[in-house]
């Protein structure tokens, strides 16, 4: 019980100095929110590796994400956190990906299937955190799935950057070969960048990690 507490604080030291790093970020550089969105977006994808080796408790690894989820609403409304947020207030991105990571947990914070929260919340954070950053500064070929762009650069960084946090995930915490690490990677990464390309606006921040850690339990679990 000490460890869960000790871990929680240590997660949420982690996500509000985040928080506060991406706020200082805009307000001293100037940097458009769009971009401390998404630096917060990709840091906060490193919140399970804490969770994971300090927290045992489902309960207590529900506490981050539950609080996020309130605290991302009452931001969203009243834009009490400029540099995490969008202007166009119908996208509820913010909302959407504390209350994925509440599914993950509440669905598999157990062993041995504990890790598979993690792995949803780095193909988020990482994968598609990098997709949106390189689709809008770079993406030249758009495509569009259900009348909204993508882009094509943005889906290839998606799975790049989705194989990378698979990869770490599993080189971490699971004592499988690199064959099958580099063979899960591969899978999850190609399943997360068809998810992303296909969510609705927005929707992709609910989708993809939910998506993809029910994919890995299904395929490597059942």
């Amino acid at each position: 019980m000490d460890n869960d507490w000790i871990g929680l604080v240590a997660i949420f030291i982690m996500l509000f100095s985040i928080v506060f790093l991406g706020e200082q970020i805009r307000k001293i550089q100037g940097w458009p929110s769009e971009f401390t969105r998404k630096f917060i977006h990709i840091g906060v994808g490193f919140w399970g590796f804490v969770a994971y080796y300090r927290i045992e408790s489902m309960w207590f690894a529900l506490i981050p994400p539950l609080s996020f989820v309130f605290i991302n609403f009452i931001s969203w409304k009243w834009t009490l956190l400029p540099a995490m947020e969008i202007a166009d207030k119908r996208n509820l991105g913010t909302i959407y990906y504390p209350l994925s990571l509440c599914i993950l947990v509440a669905l598999f914070w157990k062993e041995p299937t504990r890790l598979i929260p993690v792995i949803g919340s780095m193909i988020m954070g990482l994968g598609d955190g990098f997709a949106s950053i390189v689709g809008q500064r770079w993406g030249r070929h758009p495509f569009h799935p259900w009348h909204h762009t993508k882009s094509l650069e943005g889906s290839l960084a998606m799975f790049v950057f989705s194989f990378l946090a698979v990869c770490g995930v599993l080189a971490v915490m699971s004592r499988n070969p690199v064959s099958v690490i580099l063979l899960r990677a591969v899978l999850m990464a190609s399943a997360a960048t068809v998810i992303e390309a296909l969510s609705p606006w927005g929707i992709d921040n609910l989708t993809v990690p939910v998506a993809s850690g029910l994919l890995y339990w299904l395929l490597f679990f059942q």
